[in-house]
């Protein structure tokens, strides 16, 4: 079991290089949210395009098809395209397990350059958008009221304004994409493919 950490979410490319991969139709940069009522911290007003402000986006120009091109290295359990996070069905399992009906997930058919089935992939969108740091123990300082400066000190996550979440967005963090332990062990303990996980302390 994981230490009581909350963990921001990365990517590795398992086959030690970036397989070539490509969407076949849909337009991430038209992508909109549903709601786009200002909400100061990282992109306040929800601009069209630019994903995890952790509202609904519309299923409008979300790719439904994509090209992944190696059938050495198959599609991972998650990696990152065009700023969309794809996960595997067994990732998407899990975060609906502990939190059903909470999040968005797009089917997009992943096939290789022959056209062939790779695999079925989700794009992943977290719909939870709140503000998690401790202000009591965070040492990093807050720049014009929207985002904390990761280099001037550290973060430090608050139990109370997490509450029972298990994946959120903090919109006071840029690409704060966050974790419990719990999710973030079974992605472990079931051996998904292509996430790393950073690990910060929450009191």
């Amino acid at each position: 079991m994981s230490s009581d950490l909350v963990w921001v979410i990365g990517f590795k490319e398992e086959a030690g290089f970036l397989v070539e991969r490509t969407f076949l139709d849909g337009d991430p940069r038209k992508i909109e949210y549903v709601d786009t009522t200002l909400d100061m911290g990282d992109n306040p007003t929800f601009k069209t395009g630019l994903m995890y402000a952790g509202r609904e986006v519309k299923p409008e120009h979300i790719p439904t098809k994509m090209m992944w091109s190696s059938k050495k290295h198959r599609p991972y359990d998650v990696f990152m395209l065009r700023g969309l996070i794809l996960v595997s069905q067994e990732f998407k399992d899990i975060i609906e397990r502990f939190e059903p009906d909470t999040h968005q997930f797009f089917p997009i058919e992943v096939v290789f350059k022959d056209g062939s089935h790779a695999r079925l992939m989700y794009f992943f969108n977290i719909c939870a958008r709140v503000d998690t740091m401790s202000r009591a123990h965070t040492t990093a300082k807050m720049l014009h009221g929207i985002s904390w400066d990761f280099s001037s000190g550290e973060f430090v996550f608050s139990k109370d304004l997490i509450g029972g979440r298990k994946v959120w967005i903090d919109k006071h963090v840029i690409h704060g994409l966050f974790f419990s332990n719990d999710i973030k062990d079974e992605i472990e303990k079931e051996k998904l493919t292509g996430p790393v996980f950073n690990g910060f302390p929450v009191l």
